[in-house]
């Protein structure tokens, strides 16, 4: 009977000290995965920042930009509508 007691007990310290190590390992993701998010959130900001300087400085590139975009749209829209008859 004190041996199944041992065995319970070295269990339930196993699986303590695995909940332990998942908490850490979560926590740890947690931080890295916020600090991501938040430099990818500041990348985003600075290269919006960047294009609508470049859109005001540029109005001509910017305008042609946006035809040849609507232009290259439309013909994807086009090969893929004739493709399905």
């Amino acid at each position: 009977m004190a041996a199944l007691e041992n065995v319970k007990a070295q269990a339930i310290a196993t699986a303590d000290e695995i909940g332990r190590g998942t908490r850490k390992t979560m926590h740890s993701a947690q931080g890295a995965t916020e600090e991501v998010w938040s430099d990818a959130g500041s990348r985003a900001k600075n290269l919006r920042s960047k294009a609508v300087v470049y859109m005001h400085e540029q109005p001509l590139n910017t305008f042609i930009v946006a035809v040849e975009t609507v232009f290259l749209l439309s013909l994807i829209l086009l090969f893929f509508r004739l493709r399905r008859r």
